[in-house]
């Protein structure tokens, strides 16, 4: 483990239960939630696990808190915690039943899944408190997704330990964590949030919001704390500078490039520069770095290392992993704990047995006056590859959505790009939006892309 002398002390997922019952985890809707309140809510959940044989359980909940209540009775009853959200069709196979606390929740695309809601839960015991947590965990491992950039999602086992070690690397490289609360834009469910606004909050024994706070004006209410914000880079371009100065304790970003200009908006808007966060689902954290001035280079985190070799994809070793992984970002160092990332490794794909670059193709549409972003994704019709672009119009060009027909605006980018891509590279399939669609982490999967080519094409 790292050393975390004169830093904050760890607090292990697997001791939280046994913190005092008075002590705050999380507020909803203003309201406190206590140690007291999950050790009901975990003793609850995992007695009814107890009498269900299904090892893999989608773990589908809303609200933050119940969703570390989840976490944890799956954990102590043995099962397999699957984070997935969202849960479209083609990811059934990775989980037997699912665990929710969705009141609105429909059952018709699961029929042939368990379905516990932990809101529905008789109070019947079988096991004791102090049965539960002298047990302790039946399983240490969960499973996550990548967020899917140009297929569907992977799965990565992630242990407990990976994920408390991760927190004990933070927690070094930053020292005393002096904030009241967490507050977060991010989903709970991905590796992001999971870290930052559950592992962090729960092993620094600090109080977070349950509820997504996506505006500044949501933070006001919490001014009067000392806050540290986990967000995105697509909130913090959005900032509204003429709004008042919310003071944070620490803004953390990740999931994508920040401009030099937009940390400076979050410096005008939340009084600190953003601590900017690079990693990936597979690798956790890698390095961070705030924007002092334009084009500044990102630092390792303590006992990271990064091996570049000439035509090779960087290689990381890493204390997060059991063996040292691919990067997928053209890295340029400067020396053995700072570097330079200058975008991403080319995304190659075979079509008619032809090497085809995502990353080029987008470029051009990226290069082009009326494009904001364009996104190209592979899809299967027929048995065979084809190509699918997505174009969010850039907002002098907004109004061709509504001037022309679809075919009218796939031909007009066809002629834009008939002498800067060949036959094989012209997508087959085109959908143009005012705005590309984005998860809580200010991602584009390719399952929210690809919904887009499932409905017909709007004449």
């Amino acid at each position: 483990m790292v050393n975390t002398s004169e830093s904050t002390t760890l607090m292990l997922l697997s001791k939280q239960l046994l913190r005092q019952e008075h002590e705050i985890v999380a507020f909803r809707n203003n309201q406190p939630l206590t140690i007291g309140e999950l050790k009901k809510q975990v003793l609850k959940i995992t007695n009814v696990l107890n009498n269900h044989p299904n090892k893999r359980w989608a773990l589908r909940m809303q609200d933050s808190f119940n969703f570390i209540a989840g976490l944890l009775a799956l954990l102590y009853s043995g099962k397999q915690p699957i984070l997935i959200n969202p849960h479209p069709k083609e990811m059934e196979e990775h989980y037997d039943a699912l665990l929710i606390d969705d009141i609105k929740f429909t059952n018709q695309q699961f029929l042939c899944k368990q379905i516990i809601d932990i809101n529905q839960i008789d109070k019947n015991r079988t096991i004791t408190e102090e049965q539960l947590i002298a047990s302790g965990f039946k399983n240490s491992k969960l499973i996550l997704f990548t967020s899917g950039s140009t297929g569907l999602p992977k799965p990565i086992e992630k242990s407990i330990s990976q994920l408390e070690l991760e927190i004990d690397i933070l927690i070094s490289e930053w020292r005393e964590f002096k904030n009241d609360l967490f507050i977060a834009s991010v989903s709970h469910e991905h590796m992001y949030g999971l870290t930052f606004k559950i592992m962090l909050p729960l092993c620094c024994k600090i109080p977070f919001i349950c509820e997504p706070v996506l505006y500044q004006e949501q933070l006001t209410t919490q001014s009067h704390k000392k806050i540290i914000y986990i967000t995105t880079p697509s909130i913090l371009k959005n900032l509204d500078d003429k709004l008042p100065t919310i003071n944070c304790d620490k803004v953390i970003s990740s999931g994508g490039k920040l401009a030099y200009k937009e940390a400076l908006l979050c410096q005008k808007s939340y009084g600190v520069l953003p601590n900017e966060i690079y990693g990936s689902s597979e690798t956790g954290i890698i390095a961070t770095r705030q924007q002092t001035q334009a084009d500044i280079f990102w630092q390792l985190f303590p006992s990271m290392r990064i091996e570049c070799k000439q035509s090779k994809p960087p290689l990381l070793i890493s204390p997060l992993l059991t063996q040292p992984e691919p990067l997928h970002d053209e890295i340029k160092k400067i020396d053995n704990n700072h570097f330079y990332l200058n975008g991403r490794i080319d995304k190659i794909i075979k079509i008619s047995e032809n090497r085809v670059s995502l990353t080029f193709i987008e470029k051009q549409f990226n290069q082009l006056d009326e494009v904001a972003q364009a996104i190209v994704i592979p899809l299967e019709q027929n048995n065979r590859t084809i190509l699918g672009a997505v174009i969010e119009l850039s907002l002098p060009y907004k109004q061709l959505l509504h001037e022309y027909k679809h075919f009218e605006l796939t031909q007009y980018f066809r002629l834009l790009l008939k002498d800067t891509l060949s036959l094989i590279e012209i997508p087959k399939k085109w959908r143009f939006v005012e705005f590309l669609p984005q998860n809580a982490q200010g991602k584009c999967s390719y399952i929210d892309l690809k919904i887009l080519f499932d409905a017909p094409e709007k004449q």
